[in-house]
């Protein structure tokens, strides 16, 4: 009996200064909003700021002859891609119409974005995957029209592209380097855009509003917009009120999406 009660308060003690370690252990995530390894009464658990998020962009056209190589490879590479840590929420979207007139519509487009914690990981996995033989593979069957980064337009704004768009609806995407206009002047670009977007908001069958900017070139910013189906975007697109307005106007004589844009489906 005394050799079990010795068992047992042995148990006891191992138990305690168990529960005390777990108890003083805060989150050892170095990226994570609450990083704090020596905090006291925190059970471990980690949360992100998701305000700090980046998005990565790329417009890509599939090279002639590479549909069937491009489907290939971008899955090997996307499923290299989101196995890397801090790395969330990978999109694609299938374009139906350019923006571009000159565009060679023979050739299929296609919109991928990805979601990071924050640029130093977009860097890192970049740096990482970057010579790899699936990156190779999947850089060889398209031409890049639109590659960046991005971070929402205002600060603050968190970031979730699981939402982006779901089955169904249409995404609208189009991009303009603000240092290609002639005299760019940001305050009369932002009242002009406004006052569009105001515009649009009212439209029947527009279900929300992105502005993005990029982190690499502070110049170049992307618009996106979601429609809840193909027919209410042609419906919007092809309403004469709506492009009669005079915001609507305004913003796009001075300011068309000069680097292109696509509108696009939802592949996943």
């Amino acid at each position: 009996m005394k050799l079990r009660n010795l068992f047992l308060v042995a148990l006891l003690f191992i138990g305690a200064v168990s529960f005390q370690s777990c108890k003083e252990e805060g989150c050892t995530d170095p990226k994570a909003a609450n990083y704090n390894p020596d905090a006291e009464d925190d059970n471990g658990t980690c949360t992100f700021d998701k305000t700090d998020d980046i998005v990565e962009i790329a417009i890509r056209q599939v090279k002639t002859g590479q549909d069937a190589s491009f489907v290939t490879a971008r899955e090997n590479f996307i499923n290299l891609l989101t196995q890397q840590e801090y790395v969330y929420n990978d999109r694609e979207y299938a374009s139906f119409y350019h923006f571009n007139p000159a565009q060679d519509t023979a050739r299929a487009v296609f919109i991928g974005m990805t979601q990071y914690e924050d640029l130093a990981t977009f860097q890192e996995v970049g740096n990482t995957l970057g010579n790899t033989a699936e990156a190779g593979a999947f850089f060889s069957t398209f031409d890049a029209l639109v590659f960046t980064a991005m971070k929402p337009k205002v600060a603050g704004t968190a970031v979730d592209l699981s939402t982006l768009a779901t089955s169904g609806q249409i995404l609208e995407v189009a991009v303009r380097d603000l240092s290609q206009y002639p005299n760019f002047d940001q305050a009369d670009y932002d009242a002009k855009l406004q006052a569009f977007l105001d515009v649009l908001a009212q439209q029947t069958g527009r279900v929300a509003e992105y502005q993005w900017v990029s982190v690499l070139d502070p110049n170049i910013v992307v618009g996106m917009t979601v429609y809840e189906s193909q027919q209410a975007f042609f419906t919007i697109a092809s309403d004469p009120a709506f492009n009669a307005n005079p915001s609507v106007g305004a913003f796009f004589a001075s300011y068309p999406p000069n680097m292109g844009g696509e509108v696009s489906t939802v592949v996943k």
